[in-house]
């Protein structure tokens, strides 16, 4: 079982919660949402909970983003300036300072991993790629020079269409498995701001390959950050673990996370996490879903659905945001907790869910449940042809 929460902002006892109940493993704490003098007293308290892998993503990368949406990161870490540019990275002097000083501040805390700063990468073979490979080779070389450091991650964010070539995408991993680390911190930046399941399948497959070739065949440890549904798909490959937050915003990486933007945040519609059909689903769907007699067809079989099951209908329970988040959790842990070390077990295992879940949407949608565009069967068939071709460009 190896599922983080993403952290972000209002983490209230939302960490405390999840790790009572046994559903995720780990927090990535996000330091634009967090004071250090907070961060430090966060960390104290879950250590009290039992052994959780707690980590810092230190999100250097916001830094060349304009306008940033980097609340506390100016003012409390030493390591951050907003508005860099390409040229500010331009010596391997500003780069080794750059590294020292993201590393060093987390090395003074009681985290179990050290993750590098990085910056955000659209193409594999664009300057950005190459000043991110830079900081990470920077990065190691600090890390190497730290007395009894934690393990250091790697981290890269990259733009989902860097995944359009596998030919660059190849070129890159070679770098990357010359390395001598622990293993890598990696983050999607998504196309689709909107929270969906969907995408696009030739990219999702090279992602796959790319995390079986670090986790599987080079024994990485691998860290697929805000990767939430979808990240199934990437642990079935091969990655250690993966992570969602809380709110649907937090779930998945997308550039409005990091852009200043001047808009109006509509309150998300209530939803419930359904394993069988392998998406969330708004609540007023579930209703529907009740009234011709098949809740237990998409009920995901978790603690919290007593809350849904103990009511007279979904929409007469006591269902609201927390018990929402909480019982995502649980439902992503359930399903994460079934997969195994073995690659082809796990493809074989996640396509058969895959193709239940398709089939289940047929039925369902046959006997008159209207799905909306969020909450449709669209992303089943992608992830079911992502693992098809996965399959056969690394033949695990």
């Amino acid at each position: 079982m190896t599922l983080y929460l993403q952290h972000g902002h209002g983490k209230s006892d939302r960490i405390r919660d999840s790790f009572n109940d046994k559903s995720s493993q780990g927090v990535i704490f996000a330091a634009r949402n967090e004071q250090p003098d907070k961060l430090d007293a966060c960390i104290a308290e879950l250590r009290t909970l039992g052994s959780y892998t707690l980590m810092l993503d230190p999100q250097f990368h916001i830094c060349t983003v304009a306008p940033p949406k980097d609340r506390y990161l100016p003012d409390h870490y030493p390591y951050y300036e907003a508005g860099r540019n390409a040229s500010d990275f331009i010596g391997a002097k500003k780069l080794r300072e750059y590294a020292a000083s993201t590393i060093q501040f987390q090395h003074t805390r009681d985290l179990d991993r050290l993750l590098s700063p990085t910056v955000i990468l659209s193409s594999f073979s664009d300057r950005w790629s190459q000043i991110a490979l830079q900081l990470a080779d920077s990065s190691v070389d600090v890390h190497a020079g730290l007395t009894s450091p934690k393990p250091l991650l790697l981290s890269f964010v990259i733009s989902e269409s860097a995944f359009d070539s596998r030919s660059e995408l190849e070129m890159f991993l070679d770098t990357l498995t010359s390395w001598d680390v622990h293993g890598f911190y990696l983050c999607i930046v998504r196309d689709e701001a909107s929270y969906s399941q969907s995408f696009d399948q030739d990219r999702l497959a090279n992602i796959l390959y790319a995390t079986y070739v670090l986790g599987d065949r080079n024994q990485f440890e691998v860290n697929c950050g805000y990767s939430d549904f979808v990240g199934l798909t990437m642990r079935a490959a091969g990655a250690t673990t993966i992570a969602t937050g809380w709110s649907q915003s937090q779930r998945q990486c997308h550039m409005n996370t990091f852009v200043k933007k001047d808009t109006i945040a509509r309150r998300p519609r209530l939803r419930y996490s359904s394993g069988p059909l392998l998406n969330t689903i708004m609540i007023s769907e579930l209703e529907q879903i009740a009234n011709i007699g098949r809740l237990n067809d998409v009920l995901s079989g978790v603690p919290l659905d007593s809350e849904i099951t103990s009511a007279s209908s979904p929409d007469s329970s006591a269902w609201n945001d927390r018990l929402s988040e909480r019982h995502h959790w649980q439902t992503l842990n359930d399903i994460d907790s079934t997969l195994v070390s073995n690659v082809r077990k796990n493809l074989l295992a996640l396509l058969t869910r895959v193709r239940y879940a398709k089939s289940l949407y047929v039925d369902l949608k046959a006997n008159g449940i209207q799905f909306q565009r969020l909450t449709n069967d669209e992303h089943l068939d992608q992830w079911d042809e992502a693992l098809e071709e996965f399959q056969r460009i690394a033949s695990p």
